[in-house]
């Protein structure tokens, strides 16, 4: 008797015999030599077959269909085009808004509030502007180098020009806000714009020489700019309309902070700050170059036409003085750093300083340019005479973040302060008069 065993294999039978020999048809078969059984096969997969081949014809007809009708793409990316779902192998452009549009702004630029957030736009700088419709804040967008405004009085954001400079990281404007120079880099080394704004809402203007510092405006149309090579310093000073440059000053010292133009009548020269060397602080008059004040480490300052903030080491500890033209120097209460600092326009005796309350480490200084800390700052009136300082705002308390105060101005009326927070490069504004 035969035994029917079915194998996984597909379509294949095997029939195992439990005996050596058996009779089929009258012939004796003797199997006992075998050592695997017998396996029948038979092809059973017609129809898989037949529909494999129509699936085939189907393909082939629809290509020859595609080329009649849309012909042979150039290159791969195309061979989908037509169909809907390209793989598009194109650079992305990103269209701003069209200029002179109003906007709408992403905070509430309204608020009563003494202290306001201005945009959520990290910004590579900004300044005030007089306008027909009131007093307004221009800035730069941080990477595009478009040119925003912001109406202090409606709020309306405006985009005045939507002339794209790459990688912005910083912009100096100058005194009436209508040109503005946009430093971007490339290899560590500078690359500086200057690009007025014309009728056509576009910046046209001039690039300076690679490697330019220390920029700034003597004029409207008068930018001053730095070049240090082999050791040596030469200051410039290029005028926008005839295109001709001066030679300002030479020192045989790079790495200098340079401050001049803004109403200054003066330039100072000093050398950047820093805890290992002895800074000093020069004037150039004619080119001729003479101590301003005393020597000292870590040496930092600001210039106004009246008086001189500096920030140096006293006893292995940061402070802070304003020394005045007849060289009497006077401790300010608070560490006051120029970057967090602005003299005020309505009194000569008064700074605005953005410091913290608590006391700070004597590494403080030193890790905060390096980006290592931050600062959780307050704001504060200090006055110069009386070597004291008012306690006006705690942003932390006003709007529950903390902010780490940098690059501060001062409107020509004295009662606006504007800075960016150095934590995401935003823009904020305080009303002194809304206390």
């Amino acid at each position: 008797m035969f035994l029917l065993k079915k194998t996984p294999q597909k379509d294949t039978l095997v029939y195992s015999a439990p005996q050596t020999n058996f009779l089929i048809n009258n012939v004796f078969i003797d199997i006992s030599s075998l050592s695997k059984p017998i396996r029948y096969t038979y092809l059973m997969n017609r129809a898989l077959i037949i529909t494999s081949g129509i699936v085939i014809i189907i393909l082939v007809l629809g290509v020859w269909i595609y080329l009649i009708l849309f012909g042979t793409p150039e290159k791969g990316g195309e061979i989908f085009t037509n169909l809907g779902f390209e793989i598009s192998q194109q650079d992305t452009t990103i269209t701003p808004p069209a200029p002179n549009q109003p906007l709408d702004t992403l905070v509430d630029t309204q608020s009563e509030g003494a202290l306001r957030q201005l945009t959520t736009r990290p910004i590579a700088g900004f300044a005030f502007a007089s306008t027909s419709n009131g007093t307004a804040v221009r800035y730069i967008e941080r990477g595009t180098g478009h040119l925003y405004e912001i109406n202090l009085t409606s709020g309306i954001e405006t985009l005045l020009s939507g002339t794209t400079v790459p990688k912005v990281s910083e912009a100096v404007f100058s005194p009436n806000a209508n040109t503005v120079a946009l430093t971007s880099y490339t290899n560590n080394q500078s690359n500086i714009f200057v690009g007025t704004l014309g009728s056509n809402n576009n910046l046209t203007g001039i690039s300076l020489q690679p490697g330019a510092e220390n920029i700034s405006f003597s004029m409207d149309n008068e930018v001053l700019y730095t070049i240090s090579a082999n050791g040596t310093t030469l200051g410039y000073r290029h005028n926008m309309d005839t295109l001709t440059q001066t030679e300002v000053f030479s020192m045989n010292y790079s790495n200098l902070d340079v401050g001049w133009g803004n109403g200054l009548e003066t330039t100072y020269l000093a050398t950047k700050p820093s805890q290992e060397l002895e800074g000093f602080i020069y004037t150039v008059i004619n080119n001729i170059v003479t101590p301003a004040t005393f020597s000292a480490y870590g040496l930092s300052a600001l210039f106004d036409t009246n008086y001189i903030l500096t920030t140096f080491i006293r006893d292995g500890a940061y402070v802070s003085s304003v020394v005045s033209a007849d060289g009497i120097a006077r401790d300010l209460p608070i560490l006051a750093l120029k970057e967090k600092c602005v003299f005020s326009e309505n009194n000569a005796n008064y700074l605005w300083c953005a410091a913290p309350i608590a006391n700070i480490s004597t590494s403080f200084v030193e890790d905060w340019y390096k980006g290592i800390t931050t600062s959780n700052d307050s704001l504060w009136q200090v006055n110069i005479a009386s070597q004291s300082a008012q306690l006006y705002a705690t942003p932390e308390i006003l709007t529950g973040r903390t902010i780490d105060v940098q690059n501060i101005a001062i409107s020509s009326t004295g009662t606006l302060l504007t800075f960016t927070n150095k934590s995401d490069q935003t823009l904020w504004l305080f009303d002194t008069t809304a206390n």
